[in-house]
């Protein structure tokens, strides 16, 4: 077997046809002597860089191993020197366990590299015939490559392309790395030589795949997969393409190796994991490490992540078999990655036009005849021919420029799975211009059409072009189309506009050309490069010149570019009307289809974005706008998990081999956004902070105080409130001055977050309400959802159910709207919270279930455990100590996971609370063990621990701590505005004044706690006011406990309703003290009924405290 990327054994002649045909030329004989002094033996194999030879030295009468370079490798001077300088580096490392590069072998035009010849065969020869190795095999072979790579990293080589082809075993069984060298020069002597990943794709390291830079901790995580493989005949990430497996290796660690080889010593298994760390700060740190390592049989400690993971599960490596040449990813014969997957094949791509000789500005207006070309064919009834979007993107994958591609006819056609190619040359002399144009397939080197024409200068050239046009349009059999082609400075102007990176004076020129010439492949281009670079304004303004254009023009491209425009400008209904006809009329234009996707997704609808995206990239998997657009909108559809493990990590690896700077930022802005749904935080602090400066680079200022607003939110969610602050100031100050309202609007709403989780309730609700008055003109029923979610909450933080109730209302309906379920998952949470706080414990816990469930099944994590943590909220206030204890400590796990210290702390907080309430102020202690108030940034939370610390000094009798308990969560609460948790300090310090003898000044307490009260009218919170009135005794008991029974009437499974009837019982005298003692015996039942087996005798000791009977205790 012979997996994808792998190279061609020398019996799979029709296998290697492609490589084949690259060297034909170079074919040596057996006999035949090389370079003077090397007799061919035999071929060995061949692959992507070339063919193998065994041949004899024979003036040292040795057999060594000459392996002959692809001619392109050795054709450009630069390139050639720098190949030259790696082998000399190369040759320095000097180990039994690594073949030995001996020197440069010129032979005619052909070179050649000589090295040692290993008799044997390779490590992948050996895994195809034997399939998995015994484990004492595994670990002698791994060892053996750890030292070749440690000789090699002494010197400062890093392989890059370790893999069991590049292994070779001798007959003793002794395994020795070759190549080395070869694969950092292939990958950096391409054709157009950047933004190319070097490797073979099965094997390369999470930062291989994420183009970052690299060390000899890349060589180990590679010799990892060589060991899985090893141990179990398979690689870990198994199964679709080439990409597809890198994709996850990007995000995720590796299965275990015991989960498909159950039984490995735990040693080896704790090997293979650490070689196998996601981030390279965890794996060996050296190759010299992990000859330690196997020698002593002791890995160094693992990550906690992976130390779970290791308790659970494993899985697999790789299969295959070949020779010692390497084959380079995106260099490697088109039957691998670059083939296309069953779809519908292309009519007809359009190539660039090869220009001679060096002038800039012919290279230019050979881009634009090349792109006018293009544009004028897509779409014509009948045809399904590529976008030039299409074509650019799979020549930079094959790294091939204009001349290249048009000498690889048949590459460039299986890249691009198209039938026909055309291609051309634009050449300039003393005469005047002459524009060829040509129609090739692979069936022939003959083209199947050809055509030239001449034009004496620039002005005459349009007329030409136009009749060239007709002529193509008729060999292929298209209906005519109007041909009238613009002057040759507008053709210019469109050719500038096609660089990677257009200088700023190609837009002004643009602009400039554009109003005179109302071209439609220059407007295009012109709106589409604003868009992608974000410039808003600009984009707008071109957009609304677009639409001052008028309708006379009715051909598709025109029609296309006006549905563009009306996106830009914020008018997605018009715009999905005039895409859906096109789309019903060409089905096959991904450009179009691509558009609709967005329309829709402004519209909300991203279910029906997400099915129109789909064909395009099952067509063309390049597609990278394509793989982006799913991530975003299934982000935003709240399927965050599918988005990033199935759609931008595609589109990551993309904007890698593409070179995609600008993708390659907001992809990682994506990601991050995505890892933050999914609870993920560090990694999505990594990612924004990656996308911040990546933006930075580019200029991108509004993307840039974007990406720093989805910063401050995780740190904030982190706990790192600094951070999150100083990031919100550095986006405010690139914001303010572009007068920019919708991004303001947002900047207000981040900053209501930050405050909101430090507890600054009052500052929160003066940004929210800001933050949605801005979004309100802006008419974006998503971000006109959140603020009513925001300002909504913080008006129940502050105990204005009604305004709360009324807000989280308005969000449900404008969620409805638009059928966002994630929304509205935000929308029910905040209406679950206000329904405990009015008394409706039922519709509160059926708003909370709700809301799991549609977490729960959108992957919302972070969604997820919030409604957790409610629903342990509300099952201790139900007095159903078991499961509020359950539900609090999935929620802390999940919470401390994802690193959210507030989440965390409240959590805590909450445990402490419910083993107080069952009697066990020893594990409430415990709970809470750990936690400082000085040291706990949000504010209400700092004011509940030091309150809880001062119930539990109460409870063991020392008044006086209890008091500076309360003092403190009073002042702390007072700070940042949280009334609920001043009035549950409040509680606490007239009760510790009490026990002080400090009667008089309790009274005064509970006068302000009840005045309080009244303001936050909070059903709990009354009910816990009554219970300490009871229990300190007042003026009219009676009233009280009259009161509270009537409150108690609607909630029956209150859990601390036993101690209110228990103080009831004390205070008042006869009939009603026996019945208020009955009630209390019932309801403490039902508490005890529910609470964990562990809690029953601190719940006895409390009965007995609270004088009702031990009976009830049994």
């Amino acid at each position: 077997m012979t997996s994808p990327g792998r190279t061609f054994e020398a019996g799979n002649v029709a296998a290697s046809a492609t490589v084949t045909g690259l060297i034909a030329s170079a074919d040596f004989s057996p006999g035949q002597l090389v370079g003077g002094r090397f007799r061919i033996v035999r071929l060995l194999g061949m692959g992507g860089m070339g063919v193998v030879y065994q041949a004899r030295d024979v003036e040292l009468d040795v057999d060594v191993a000459l392996k002959l370079l692809r001619p392109e490798f050795a054709s450009r001077p630069d390139a050639f020197e720098r190949f030259r300088q790696e082998l000399l580096l190369a040759r320095q490392v000097s180990s039994p366990h690594v073949v030995r590069i001996h020197d440069l072998v010129k032979h005619g035009e052909l070179w050649l590299i000589s090295m040692d010849y290993v008799a044997g065969r390779s490590l992948e020869k050996l895994l195809d015939v034997e399939g998995a190795l015994a484990p004492a095999d595994a670990l002698r072979i791994t060892r053996q490559v750890a030292l070749g790579l440690a000789a090699a990293h002494h010197r400062h080589v890093v392989h890059r392309d370790l893999k069991p082809a590049n292994v070779l075993i001798n007959e003793k069984g002794d395994a020795a790395i070759t190549d080395f060298g070869v694969a950092r020069s292939a990958g950096s002597t391409g054709i157009t030589g950047s933004g190319v990943i070097i490797g073979t794709p099965e094997y390369l390291s999470p930062e291989q795949a994420r183009a970052e830079v690299i060390d000899g901790r890349s060589d180990l995580y590679a010799l990892g997969l060589i060991l899985f493989e090893m141990l179990t005949g398979t690689l870990p990430f198994r199964g679709g393409t080439p990409a597809e497996m890198l994709a996850q290796r990007i995000v995720r660690d590796p299965p275990s190796v015991s989960s498909l080889k159950p039984g490995l010593p735990a040693f080896v298994v704790r090997l293979c994991a650490k070689l196998l760390e996601l981030r390279p700060a965890r794996r060996f740190q050296s190759a010299d490490e992990v000859v330690r390592a196997i020698d002593h049989k002791r890995v160094p400690g693992l990550g906690r992540a992976r130390r779970r993971m290791l308790a659970a599960c494993t899985a697999a490596l790789l299969l295959g078999a070949t020779t010692v040449a390497i084959v380079h990813w995106n260099a490697r014969p088109a039957s691998t990655s670059t083939a296309q997957p069953a779809s519908a094949p292309l009519d007809l791509a359009v190539l660039p036009l090869v220009v001679e000789g060096g002038d800039a500005n012919d290279r230019d207006l050979a881009a634009g005849v090349a792109r006018h070309l293009a544009d004028a064919l897509v779409g014509l009834p009948g045809r399904h021919d590529a976008d030039y979007d299409r074509v650019r993107r799979a020549l930079v994958e094959l790294r091939f420029d204009a001349a290249t591609a048009s000498r690889h006819v048949a590459r460039v056609s299986e890249a691009l799975g198209a039938r026909r190619l055309l291609v051309g040359d634009l050449r300039r002399d003393a005469s005047g211009i002459t524009v060829s144009l040509a129609v090739r397939d692979t069936t022939s080197e003959q083209p199947q059409w050809s055509r030239s024409v001449h034009a004496t200068d620039d002005d005459a050239l349009p007329a030409r072009l136009a009749g060239l046009q007709a002529a193509l349009l008729a060999h292929l059999g298209a209906p005519p189309a109007a041909a009238e082609w613009p002057a040759a400075s507008t053709l210019l102007a469109l050719g500038r506009m096609q660089d990677a990176t257009p200088a700023p004076e190609a837009f002004d020129a643009a602009l400039r050309t554009v109003a005179d010439a109302d071209d439609i492949s220059l407007w295009w281009s012109l709106l589409q490069r604003l868009d992608r670079d974000g410039r808003v304004a600009d984009a707008n303004t071109v957009a609304r010149r677009i639409a001052d254009l008028g309708t006379a023009n009715d051909s598709i491209a025109a029609r296309r570019l006006r549905a563009y425009a009306q996106v830009v400008t914020g008018d997605p209904q018009s715009a999905s009307t005039t895409l859906a006809r096109l789309h019903s009329t060409t089905p096959d234009d991904a450009v179009v289809a691509l558009l609709l996707a967005r329309a829709k997704a402004d519209l909300g609808d991203y279910d029906e974005a997400l099915k129109l995206l789909e064909p395009i990239v099952a067509s063309d998997p390049r597609d990278i706008d394509a793989w982006y657009a799913l991530g975003k909108y299934a982000i935003q559809a709240g399927d965050a998990k599918r988005a990033v493990d199935d759609y931008l990590v595609r589109a990551q690896v993309l904007a890698n081999r593409l070179d995609d700077r600008r993708m390659r930022a907001d992809v990682s802005n994506a990601l991050g956004i995505g890892y933050r749904r999914l609870g993920q935080l560090t990694l999505a602090a990594e990612q924004l902070a990656h996308a911040e400066q990546l933006r930075s680079d580019l200029g991108d200022l509004r993307g840039q105080a974007a990406t720093l607003r989805n910063l401050a939110t995780v740190r904030s969610i982190q706990g790192d409130f600094a951070g999150a602050r100083a990031a919100l100031d550095k986006a405010g100050a690139i914001i303010r001055p572009l007068g920019d309202s919708g991004a303001m609007a947002d900047l207000a709403n981040d900053s209501g977050l930050l405050f909101e989780e430090q507890g600054n309730y009052r500052e929160a609700l003066e940004a929210y309400r800001r933050a949605l008055n801005l979004r309100q003109s802006g008419g974006d029923p998503q971000r006109i959802g959140e603020s009513q979610v925001n300002v909504g909450f913080i008006y129940y933080q502050i105990g204005e159910f009604d305004n709360a109730q009324t807000y989280s209302e308005q969000a449900m309906a404008t969620y409805a709207k638009v059928d966002d379920r994630t929304g509205t998952v935000h929308a029910q949470q905040n209406l679950g919270m206000i329904e405990v706080a009015r008394g409706d414990w039922k519709a509160a816990r059926a708003a909370q279930e709700a809301s799991l469930r549609t977490a729960e099944e959108l992957q919302m994590a972070e969604e997820g455990t919030i409604s957790h943590a409610a629903l342990a909220e509300l099952d201790q206030l139900e007095g159903d100590g078991k499961a509020a204890l359950e539900h609090a400590a999935r929620a802390l796990a999940d919470f401390e996971k994802r690193g959210d210290v507030r989440g965390a702390t409240e959590m805590k907080l909450l445990g402490a609370t419910t083993h107080a309430a069952l009697g066990d102020w020893a594990g409430a202690a415990q709970s809470i063990d750990g936690l400082d108030p000085t040291k706990v940034e949000n504010g209400e939370q700092a004011s509940a621990l030091s309150a809880r610390r001062g119930e539990i000094a109460l409870a063991g009798g020392d008044a006086v701590a209890a008091l500076a308990g309360a003092d403190a969560a009073i002042a702390r609460a007072q700070e940042t505005h949280a009334l609920a948790a001043e009035l549950g300090a409040r509680l606490l310090r007239a009760r510790a004044l009490a026990k002080l003898g400090r009667g008089a000044d309790a009274v005064h307490e509970l006068a302000e706690a009840r005045a309080g009260v009244a303001r936050y009218a909070s059903v709990p919170l009354r009910l816990r006011l009554a219970e300490v009135e009871l229990e300190l005794g007042g003026n009219d008991d009676a009233t009280t406990w009259r009161e509270a029974r009537a409150l108690l009437a609607r909630l029956p499974a209150y859990g601390r309703a036993f101690a209110i009837h228990a103080f009831a019982a004390r205070r008042l005298g006869g009939a009603t003290a026996d019945e208020a003692r009955r009630e209390a015996r019932t309801t403490y039942a039902r508490v005890l009924a529910h609470a964990p087996l562990a809690n029953h005798e601190t719940l006895a000791a409390l009965a007995q405290t609270l004088a009702i009977e031990p009976g009830a205790a049994r």
